[in-house]
């Protein structure tokens, strides 16, 4: 157990350094579904397990601060015999990644409405990060005892995997150990952090930092896959990936989205641009621009068809009463 927390079974994680456990607060009745999940960090001594600790301290750091109903809310952190961890929310569902079937090789597209549904939820909660402020603690005295200041946060690593979404519809942006903020020691700041097939081509040449706008290059090729139902980038490898990258051309008619509203349109081909200038200047542009498609007509319909692919393609939920498989012992 961890604090008031107990581990139930061990959950599926794409990392090397983290592991993931549905878990169960002591004050939960045995008989109900366990509704937690714990993120634990494993031990290490290396310079870059240093890295590690330093995002890590991070994250829990953004997440207790964040107040989002898009963003995983924090129940507790601490450390455990050596292994830093952090309590969030359990969201029964699946990731973008398994819906649009990029786990087992099979892209598929959904509908419009749905893909404009999903990108309003994001667009909102990453328009709460990009804009998160806090109390300016370098002023003192006066009226400036009382400022906020924008804390600069960038996400970096906005894919289809690090979206989670629920049984009844819901859309939230997870996993912000390669956010950067000021709050990141700048000696931990991992500059290509991040999933290769969703980097805007400036970060890909190293001639620029991440930025409010390379996020929204990232959403834009997450809906250009939602839509087109098949990979945008993704190549043999990271080299033929960035490379793919830096060569894009969103004008090229094998690039083109068809039957595509000029609203919807216009949101695809400028975040898509790739010289930063020409796309969104904020998330809530992009939102604003995509409340205003057709497509948003529907959003009620849309968040049931949601919540409908995302029954079918989810793995069963946790029996009530059934903890599984005895998790591992913490490393």
């Amino acid at each position: 157990s961890l604090g008031t927390f107990r581990l139930v079974r061990p959950l599926v994680t794409r990392s090397a350094s983290f592991r993931l456990y549905l878990a169960r607060h002591e004050d939960d009745p045995e008989a109900g579904a366990p509704s937690y999940v714990v993120k634990l960090l494993l031990p290490g001594r290396s310079p870059d397990h240093a890295h590690l600790a330093a995002q890590f301290d991070h994250e829990i750091k953004l997440l207790q601060a964040f107040n989002h109903p898009g963003i995983p809310s924090v129940h507790g952190d601490g450390e455990k015999d050596g292994v830093r961890y952090l309590v969030m929310d359990y969201v029964d569902g699946c990731d973008l990644a398994a819906l649009l079937g990029h786990e087992s090789g099979n892209p598929r597209a959904v509908s419009r409405e749905v893909a404009v549904f999903i990108m309003g939820q994001l667009a909102d909660a990453l328009h709460h990060i990009h804009t998160f402020e806090v109390l300016d603690e370098s002023a003192s005295g006066g009226a400036a005892a009382n400022q906020f200041v924008e804390l600069g946060v960038v996400h970096r690593d906005l894919c289809p995997s690090n979206i989670l979404l629920s049984r009844t519809g819901s859309v939230l942006l997870a996993d912000y150990n390669s956010a950067s903020s000021s709050w990141l020691p700048r000696p931990h700041d991992m500059s290509q952090a991040g999933t290769k097939a969703y980097m805007a081509p400036e970060r890909i040449v190293g001639t620029a930092p991440a930025s409010i706008q390379s996020d929204l290059f990232g959403m834009a090729v997450v809906l250009w896959e939602m839509i087109k139902g098949q990979r945008c980038f993704k190549a043999d490898d990271d080299l033929k990936t960035m490379d793919a990258i830096v060569k894009f051309d969103i004008s090229h008619s094998s690039r083109r989205l068809a039957g595509l509203s000029a609203k919807l349109g216009d949101i695809v081909r400028k975040n898509l641009d790739r010289d930063p200038a020409r796309r969104y200047s904020s998330a809530y542009q992009m939102l604003q621009r995509l409340a205003q498609t057709p497509e948003a007509t529907v959003a009620e319909r849309a968040q049931a068809e949601l919540a409908a692919l995302v029954t079918e393609a989810a793995p069963p939920p946790p029996p009530p009463g059934v903890p599984g498989s005895p998790a591992a012992p913490l490393p």
